[in-house]
């Protein structure tokens, strides 16, 4: 039997079609229809949940450049919502969908990485900003501030576009973003294990230094003419 809902269909049309003897093919078919139609509202109820959701981008100190703000809400929305995605990928009811549900949760995933090696890259950038504003220090680490230097000018390139474009699930669903910030914080591995090889020299050179936090000693060396 091939029944098309319209508007006027109605219940005697559907006796005098029969359909009372193919109940449980109609049961089956709305089960089906009714698992469908629920995927379909739990992603299009999540993709509305992070339409309005910004980064918080604001600008940090007299450096000319941003940092953001990232905070547990979001952080933990992205993680509830991976999980429901993935439950959806594994559900009997998924073919109308699978395809929206595969670039979904890619893009949750990608801006969950995103963020966290944003974190990562933002903690040490703030560490090493104010080190490597020293022209002394970085006289001291040629190679070290030539790295920091090119990090920099990728950290300043991100967080204007960011404060341009601060939609998060638009902005951080980027393959190249990701791979821009891996090769920021590769930059500043770089540049934190030569300053620590650096002070190190420094401490086996005049033992007092051991005494010293790393951040007391750089201090010291930065105001150090002859280092």
């Amino acid at each position: 039997v091939n029944v098309q809902p319209k508007a006027t269909l109605t219940f005697s049309k559907c006796l005098e079609m029969g359909l009372q003897d193919h109940v449980e093919t109609i049961s089956k078919v709305a089960e089906v229809a009714a698992k469908e139609f629920s995927i379909e509202q739990a992603l299009d109820k999540m993709e509305a949940e992070w339409d309005p959701v910004l980064l918080e981008i604001s600008a940090y100190k007299e450096t000319g450049t941003y940092i953001m703000k990232s905070g547990e809400e979001t952080a933990q929305m992205l993680d509830d919502h991976i999980v429901m995605t993935q439950a959806m990928s594994f559900s009997p009811y998924k073919k109308p969908f699978e395809a929206r549900i595969t670039t979904w949760e890619n893009k949750l995933r990608i801006t969950q990485d995103v963020m966290e090696e944003w974190a990562i890259c933002q903690k040490s950038w703030l560490y090493l900003e104010p080190i490597f504003s020293s022209e002394d220090i970085n006289r001291q680490l040629p190679v070290e501030g030539k790295r920091y230097q090119t990090m920099d000018r990728m950290w300043r390139k991100i967080m204007t576009t960011a404060k341009q474009d601060p939609k998060m699930i638009t902005f951080c669903a980027d393959n190249r973003l990701l791979e821009n910030l891996r090769e920021c914080n590769k930059l500043l591995d770089q540049v934190q294990k030569g300053l620590s090889e650096y002070l190190e020299t420094k401490r086996m050179a005049f033992p007092r230094f051991y005494f010293l936090s790393d951040d007391e000693l750089l201090e010291i060396l930065s105001q150090t003419k002859d280092p």
